[in-house]
């Protein structure tokens, strides 16, 4: 991640709180549809698409690593300074699709059958033309003959209008599982 980018890095959820005014009905089916066509292009491996018209130049694409403590145990959450699965900028998530064309990936020959559901959609707005938006995503992964894998995430969005769409500039997925049983974390949600 650029040293630009992390000077621009924002707690994402302490920005996102029940007082937020959501969205109107009219703006979160806009939001809803955004979220369909981007599953649509990352189910048919159309990431160049999904990176140049869904994705912001100046996105921090981050799953960060989180441990299973006591709750007692007070310690701050992850920050973007520290390990962390993905800590992406544009560059990098560009040289991640460009691997896929490639056919270097070996674990993607044959390319996974990835399936996406996106639910629980909360949007807000958060001014300038900027929303706040809250979902769950379960990803059903088959890859090979027999390897099944099933993942469960909370996402914290940060969208901008762009046009008659939206582009993220900020995303960060929470893991549900402490441990995965896959063999690899290679798909963008």
């Amino acid at each position: 991640m650029t040293a630009n980018a992390d000077t621009n890095i924002e707690n994402y959820g302490e920005n996102m709180s029940s007082e937020q005014v959501p969205v109107t009905p009219d703006v979160h089916y806009a939001v809803e549809a955004h979220y369909r066509a981007e599953v649509r292009l990352l189910q048919t491996g159309q990431y160049r698409e999904w990176l140049h018209g869904m994705v912001a130049e100046d996105i921090h694409y981050w799953m960060p690593i989180y441990e299973q403590r006591f709750a007692r145990d007070r310690r701050p959450d992850p920050t973007p300074d520290d390990a962390a699965i993905y800590n992406d900028d544009f560059g990098e998530l560009k040289q991640r699709v460009e691997r896929l064309y490639s056919g270097q990936v070996w674990m993607e020959d044959p390319p996974s059958k990835i399936r996406y559901f996106v639910s629980n959609v909360e949007a807000f707005e958060a001014g300038n033309g900027e929303l706040d938006v809250l979902s769950n995503i379960l990803v059903y992964r088959n890859r090979r003959q027999t390897e099944v894998t099933v993942h469960t995430l909370g996402r914290e969005d940060k969208l901008r209008r762009d046009g008659n769409g939206f582009k993220v500039f900020r995303r960060k997925l929470i893991l549900d599982a402490r441990v995965t049983q896959d063999k690899n974390l290679y798909f963008f949600c």
